[in-house]
């Protein structure tokens, strides 16, 4: 290729003496610009966290940065995680029943709030472990579970217990927590309610369990009560969780006792309530409880059926119960109910489904196919911790 001062005549001449081809320019040669640059800023410098404007945790401002640990990035539940996934308690919202309500007992029994258990300490006499629907006020669900009309002894107490798999409890390992819940009674006095949290002696194993922190608030009459347990740090509490809430009330007669909202997140300050869609609670019920809605069978004699049913994906194979008499029907003739609830001979269950009898029937046809009914009890497959 020709050299383009040869094809372009003129122009080396015009720029002959205008620069050197090799040349630069220092700071001094721009005329006071060192001057204004001086003791601006170091050639070489660096900033502090605490030199920028930096929201603190939950506020919002503008003209503030937002830290990477703020529970709202991360939804309280680790890296990545939703904001449907914040409360890693299942049903804390007291929005999913499958089950009638039930008395209240000395023993931990289920009522109408799936997945909560109930007992009281000094001879409970009455009252009825149910769930309560339109307490707004006290729950953004407007559900709570509540103990109505009860009658203690000397030394009564209400205790409400959830527990937490080992799979979600897992998000928690070694890492700060916050439980929160909120509480309403009548006693006509101060009462004292305590939260303790405790892991699992084995996965999902609570035979055994350990605290690892409690505390202890009290809850006036007649008002809607915050209740909160800050956790430092969880430890080794990958085995599974157990909250247990107490009222220790003392002898009471015909009193009410409502909890809600209770939730358990990751970080140190509690955060509003995590409402899910109901059919997402709904759906991590079905995980522990499921309805089961249809199962097929055949008589074996007068008076038993044999029913096949589905329940893919729960937790761990499953204890099936009934709510009441069930009503099956032979899809020809006639339904038939039994003479009192219950389940007899299991043959297989596992996850995902299972084969089991059913007596208590007459009239039956052995050989007929029979289709398990609405009309009476409700079949559960349970695989509660």
């Amino acid at each position: 290729m020709r050299d383009a001062r040869f094809i372009l005549p003129g122009v080396r001449a015009a720029l002959d003496g205008k620069a050197p081809a090799d040349h630069s320019h220092s700071l001094d040669d721009v005329t006071g610009l060192s001057t204004a640059l001086d003791g601006k800023a170091a050639i070489i410098h660096s900033h502090a966290l605490a030199d920028l404007p930096v929201a603190n945790l939950g506020e919002s401002d503008p003209a503030k940065l937002v830290r990477a640990d703020d529970p709202r990035l991360s939804a309280g539940s680790g890296a990545g995680g939703l904001a449907a996934q914040r409360n890693l308690v299942v049903n804390g919202c007291a929005r999913v029943s499958h089950r009638p309500a039930a008395p209240l007992a000395a023993t931990w029994q289920p009522g109408e709030v799936d997945l909560w258990r109930v007992r009281a300490d000094g001879s409970p006499s009455a009252g009825t472990v149910k769930r309560a629907t339109g307490v707004f006020t006290l729950s953004p669900s407007g559900a709570a579970c509540l103990v109505q009309g009860a009658t203690l002894g000397s030394g009564g107490a209400i205790h409400w217990r959830l527990r937490l798999e080992a799979a979600d409890a897992l998000r928690l390992r070694h890492s700060s927590a916050v439980l929160s819940a909120r509480a309403y009674h009548d006693c006509g006095r101060d009462v004292g309610w305590t939260l303790t949290l405790a892991h699992a002696g084995a996965p999902d194993s609570f035979s055994s369990v350990s605290t690892i922190a409690t505390t202890t608030i009290t809850v006036p009459h007649d008002s809607n009560t915050d209740l909160v347990l800050a956790v430092p740090d969880m430890g080794a509490c990958e085995t599974g969780l157990q909250i247990t809430v107490t009222a220790a009330c003392g002898a009471v007669s015909g009193r009410w006792f409502y909890l809600g909202a209770v939730q358990l997140e990751a970080g140190s300050t509690a955060t509003d309530f995590d409402l899910r869609p109901s059919a997402l609670e709904t759906a991590l019920v079905h995980r522990q409880l499921r309805p089961i809605a249809t199962a097929f069978g055949r008589a074996n004699s007068g008076t038993n059926i044999q029913l096949t049913v589905n329940h893919p994906g729960m937790r761990a194979a499953p204890a099936y119960q009934v709510t009441g008499a069930l009503t099956i029907t032979d899809m020809v003739t006639a339904n038939y109910t039994q003479a009192s609830a219950g389940i007899g001979s299991i043959h297989e269950r596992t996850a995902d489904g299972g084969r089991f009898d059913v007596s208590g029937f007459s009239g039956l046809t052995s050989g007929t196919p029979v289709v398990l009914t609405s009309l009476g009890g409700r079949l559960l497959a349970s695989a509660e911790l």
